[in-house]
């Protein structure tokens, strides 16, 4: 009988038949947060990591491994890019770049191999944050982005290589080991978006070693090895489960505001709110969400950092009503100091609501009660936020968000020619060959 490792490898290597339209969408949409992402401070640390200087070499060379570690950086730390709620991880980041940059250093780009790399490391990514409850085990320290890296990058990989089954097997076996999933705080020049990078690295080290004859150990997940090694409970039926439809890339959201998607549904719902009123009716705002991620975006700490700004509802609803533009804006500049914004901010209160717990984690909602002047109220609950698969945004809708990050650095016309050709990339070989030579530049 087969083993779970050898199962899940064999998933993940058929995954994606039939979804080559979407799996598309999410490389534009991708590609447009690696375009965002370029000017962010974070970024501006990584470009220093590139630099060598007397006595001290580069930290990230120009090698393959390298690139990729920064490129996913880069999209990562922009908070636009796509998240699978059920697991909380956030596989586009890692998958769409992983797979850009071995096809291009392969060369001769095969638009079928390239769509079920694609596919095989959303299916990876998902199926073993799912495995080891990603979305619960976030608040506990385990970043599950950070955990599944390894093992979606192998993933992603193994398929570019034209790795067999058994190889495959091989290769998540070695990232599994390979993996982490604590980063531990977040403070200032934090760097978890290039430890991300480096997780992903190194999956793709364990792929390459496997197809040079290196072997993993295809019983890993048959026993309790994650938990007596890492203190997380694994269920094997999300890996070994067969795959229904498309796979796991049916079930992605996008993101259409720069946000931590725990505070997506309240922006939505605010904005609702505002449609039916203006601000200057609006007394106060008090947003229930479920308990496991009140702390997460409750918090005052938006003067702190661009991440804070992100990460807290306050903000995020403060912008919405007097500066809605910011909300797209990754570098999320320190407007706490505006005296619109600063007022408005003590007038919204954040809180647990257990009601709400049952939805989550397929479903991360928020109610929003607005009081009035008059003392009348309107409420809006929202389970289901803009860019969910109930809700999805259309090939139009994100064009529109890639050409909103893409052209100033690209200019219209080259970002829409980007644009056209990624979503053809998937079944066209030139439209392939074009988006590749684009991310290499």
């Amino acid at each position: 009988m087969a083993t779970v490792l050898e199962q899940f490898a064999a998933n993940v290597s058929g995954s994606g038949k039939g979804g080559e339209e979407l799996l598309a969408l999410h490389l534009l949409d991708t590609l447009g947060a690696f375009y965002a992402g370029g000017e962010t401070e974070e970024t501006g640390l990584l470009r220093a990591l590139t630099v060598s200087v007397p006595g001290a070499p580069a930290a990230l060379g120009s090698g393959l491994l390298d690139t990729l570690a920064y490129r996913i950086a880069v999209i990562r730390n922009t908070e636009i890019d796509d998240i699978h709620m059920g697991s909380c991880v956030t596989p586009g980041s890692v998958v769409v770049p992983v797979a850009l940059t071995i096809a291009e250093k392969l060369g001769e780009p095969n638009p079928a191999t390239f769509a079920r790399s694609l596919a095989a490391g959303y299916e990876a990514m998902t199926r073993l944050s799912l495995a080891v409850g990603g979305a619960t085990i976030l608040y506990r320290g385990v970043w599950p982005t950070f955990f599944a890296g390894p093992v979606g990058a192998a993933a992603v990989a193994s398929v570019l290589l034209g790795l067999d089954s058994a190889r495959t097997t091989d290769a998540l076996s070695m990232a599994l080991m390979l993996t982490s999933g604590a980063t531990g705080g977040h403070g200032a020049a934090s760097p978890r978006w290039i430890l991300l990078g480096q997780a992903a690295r190194a999956g793709v080290f364990a792929a390459l070693a496997a197809s040079k004859g290196m072997r993993g150990d295809a019983m890993l997940l048959d026993g309790d090895w994650l938990q007596r090694t890492h203190g997380i409970a694994c269920d094997p039926s999300f890996l070994v489960a067969p795959v229904e439809g498309a796979g796991a890339i049916t079930t992605i959201s996008y993101k259409p505001w720069c946000s931590a998607k725990q505070g997506m549904a309240a922006i939505d719902g605010f904005r609702r709110v505002l449609k039916k009123r203006t601000i200057e009716a609006i007394k106060s705002v008090k947003v229930a969400v479920p308990p496991a991620y009140v702390g997460m975006i409750g918090h005052r700490n938006a003067a702190k950092g661009r991440i804070e700004r992100i990460t807290g509802a306050a903000y995020q609803l403060a912008l919405a009503a007097y500066n809605p533009a910011m909300l797209d804006d990754v570098l999320r500049p320190d407007l706490t100091g505006d005296a619109k914004i600063a007022a408005f901010m003590p007038r919204i209160e954040i809180v647990a609501d257990p009601a709400l717990a049952p939805y989550f984690p397929k479903h991360y909602p928020a109610r929003v009660e607005a009081t009035l002047a008059d003392g009348t109220t309107i409420t809006e609950l929202v389970t289901d936020a803009a860019g969910d698969p109930e809700r999805t945004l259309s090939a139009t809708e994100l064009r529109t968000k890639f050409h909103r990050h893409a052209d100033p650095v690209l200019g219209n016309a080259d970002a829409a020619t980007l644009a056209g050709a990624a979503m053809a990339a998937t079944t066209d070989a030139a439209a392939l060959a074009t988006v590749l030579a684009a991310f290499a530049r």
